[in-house]
């Protein structure tokens, strides 16, 4: 997958086995990833490594997730 990256953001990305992009973090520039300012998506891959899904931490884009707890959140 081509990431979109936008220079505005701090971006944090955490790897699968394949390494893979599993989850994807954006925040304000100098935002902790020990504190709520973030916004987080986690994405699900075929047996291809295409991109069958993406989804968002809580069900929405707000930036108010902490990056450190990523693998807490829900996603839909």
């Amino acid at each position: 997958m081509a990431l979109d990256i936008s220079p505005e953001f701090t971006m944090a990305i955490e790897y699968n086995s394949d390494n893979f992009e599993l989850y994807i973090g954006e925040a304000s520039p100098g935002t902790s990833q020990t504190l709520a300012g973030w916004r987080i998506k986690k994405l699900t891959y075929n047996s291809s490594g295409r991109v069958t899904n993406v989804e968002w931490a809580s069900g929405n884009n707000m930036f108010d997730k902490i990056w450190n707890s990523r693998d807490t959140y829900v996603y839909s």
